[in-house]
């Protein structure tokens, strides 16, 4: 039995020919350095040694995903056609495995590689482009609407293989009204995280919950294993006011409160009976302001061409972390440095490019600091240690080039993320 893609050790597989290694080390280091995650790879994990053809599914199945660095020397090698071959198995049967492909040198992919694309190399090194790229790809994309002027709904759900068909018809329609859908990331701490998910819920404008039969358990209390989360999901929501719609299965019933407001609908069911879609449809209408929205203020140098907005650099970090970025310049108000102020206190997190100590950028983060928001520091050259009043942020991560900057700011904003369901239906 697969692992959860929540409990396996390593973020990405490293697939590629000897061959090709110079290029390689490069990108582990990238990988691993700047971007922040956890790579497997033999060089590391099986120094002096080899991959049994036996272990080769078990070193997979403790990965997300996994990065194929096609050459024609790789391609044309049985190891990584066997962990193409079995990464594709993975795909198939774990959802969420992602597989993506670097392409050196024009290698002709086409007939190896079929039902995934490929991001085509630039050069020896790693540049800017293909990291971005490369981050990219490593997540679902985001499909509309837009972080910043979606309306937030937050789904508590199970997508285990045995109970998840009503999960995905509800949400189906869900996004069929144009509603944008939250959860946490599956390899976050849940309620082990502190306040995580009750954060993210206030994010939210309205609240759904869909409750599957499980166990032989047809009463669902709060100290109820199987169910105990999907109750202080509801009970979250329900403290904050939001419209809430429970579709839970004919053979539950709450032991610890009244359920006669839930909607029925069998755990297999693939699509929503008559009661259950009208009542989607209403929560466009019924949907409010959040009463805490989560953003990403970022402080830098604004004529950086970070800045810009609809940039890649903003676009990839709004897509890593499910949460709009908002940047000083493009907030308006009759009194502008009380509201810029207003924003940095609120933000769920403050990332603020100090580059050559930029007083702007200085302030802001120590605006941020004083507020107890989360802080993180970036800024061009080698780490060093950040003013003196800004050293309670934490270390202060450096990149010498643009590509470096890809992977900093992925690897600050990834712990904060959010899930996205929109681009996994």
């Amino acid at each position: 039995m697969s692992l959860p893609l929540n409990k396996r050790d390593f973020d990405v597989f490293l697939s590629y020919a000897h061959k090709d290694q110079v290029f390689v080390r490069q990108l582990y280091r990238w990988l691993t350095e700047h971007a922040g995650l956890k790579v497997w790879h033999d060089e590391v994990q099986l120094p002096g040694g080899s991959l049994l053809a036996t272990d080769l599914g078990l070193a997979i199945g403790r990965c997300r995903g996994i990065l194929l660095v096609a050459s024609e020397e790789s391609l044309n090698k049985g190891w990584v056609t066997a962990e193409y071959n079995c990464a594709m198995d993975e795909r198939a049967n774990v959802e969420g495995f992602r597989v993506v492909a670097l392409r050196l040198a024009n290698a002709d992919v086409k007939n190896f590689m079929r039902g995934i694309t490929w991001i085509d190399t630039t050069g020896p090194d790693l540049d800017a482009p293909m990291a971005l790229a490369l981050i990219s790809a490593l997540y679902p994309s985001n499909k509309l609407p837009s972080p910043a002027g979606a309306r937030d709904v937050y789904v508590s759900c199970s997508w285990q293989a045995a109970d998840k068909s009503s999960a995905a018809a509800v949400c189906s329609e869900l996004v069929a009204q144009g509603l944008r859908l939250v959860g946490d990331a599956k390899d976050q701490q849940g309620f082990g995280g502190g306040d995580r998910v009750e954060r993210i819920i206030a994010s939210c404008g309205a609240f759904v919950g869909i409750v599957p039969y499980r166990q032989d358990l047809g009463e669902v209390r709060r100290d109820s294993g199987p169910y105990k989360y999907f109750l202080r999901e509801m009970d979250i929501a329900a403290s904050l006011g939001l419209p809430s719609v429970i579709v839970a299965d004919p053979r539950v019933s709450r032991g610890d409160g009244p359920d006669s407001h839930w909607l029925r609908m069998e755990t297999d069911a693939t699509a929503c009976p008559e009661a259950v879609t009208a009542a989607i449809a209403g929560l466009w209408d019924d949907w409010v302001a959040p009463s805490a929205p989560q953003y990403i203020f970022w402080a830098l140098d604004l004529d950086s061409p970070a800045a810009a907005a609809g940039g890649a650099m903003r676009r990839l970090v709004e897509q890593v972390g499910g949460m709009p970025v908002v940047i000083g310049n493009e907030i308006q108000s009759d009194s502008l440095h009380a509201a810029i102020m207003e924003k940095i206190c609120n933000a769920f997190l403050v990332m603020a490019d100090i580059t050559d100590d930029n007083v702007n950028s200085c302030i802001e983060a120590g605006m941020a600091l004083a507020a107890g928001t989360n802080v993180r520091l970036i800024s061009r050259g080698k780490a060093r240690n950040p003013p003196f009043m800004l050293r309670a942020a934490g270390q202060l991560l450096g990149y010498a080039d643009t590509a470096e900057q890809v992977g900093v700011l992925h690897r600050l904003v990834r712990p904060f993320r959010r899930r996205i369901l929109n681009s996994e239906l």
